[in-house]
């Protein structure tokens, strides 16, 4: 019995600093600016009545890493739908390439360092993020 509980209570010590370190951590977020392209779409060939649609900024979405667990929370209504790709830096794979609507929450498997890149119909954000 004395064995049972000491294996226990070391097991218990080996969990219990992952559990200690984990905690969530906000991923910031940037805009991805492409060539040719000015913020805000603002043309002055479209005249006075057109407008183009607001880019999507970093305040439309909060992206959180947890330990291995990876949220992705749109806060932004007028964005109907979202593309997360989750890439792992050192080797170039994609580990997560997923359409969402409201959140996405998904596990990273592996240690190191990852991208993420959200993307919408009127822009796209990038940030970077470690699983240890």
């Amino acid at each position: 019995m004395r064995n049972k509980f000491i294996t226990f209570a070391l097991g218990v010590l080996l969990i219990m600093p992952c559990v200690l370190h984990a905690e969530e951590i906000e991923i910031q977020l940037m805009e991805v600016i492409q060539m040719g392209v000015i913020p805000g779409g603002d043309d002055p060939l479209d005249g006075p009545t057109q407008s183009a649609p607001e880019p999507t900024r970093p305040r439309d979405f909060r992206a959180t890493i947890n330990g291995n667990s990876l949220t992705v929370l749109k806060q932004e209504e007028a964005i109907p739908f979202a593309q997360a790709v989750v890439v792992n830096a050192a080797t170039g794979s994609v580990v997560v390439n997923e359409q969402f609507t409201n959140s996405l929450s998904c596990p990273i498997t592996n240690a190191g360092v990852y991208v993420l890149r959200i993307a919408t119909a009127n822009g796209e954000l990038t940030g970077q993020f470690i699983v240890e």
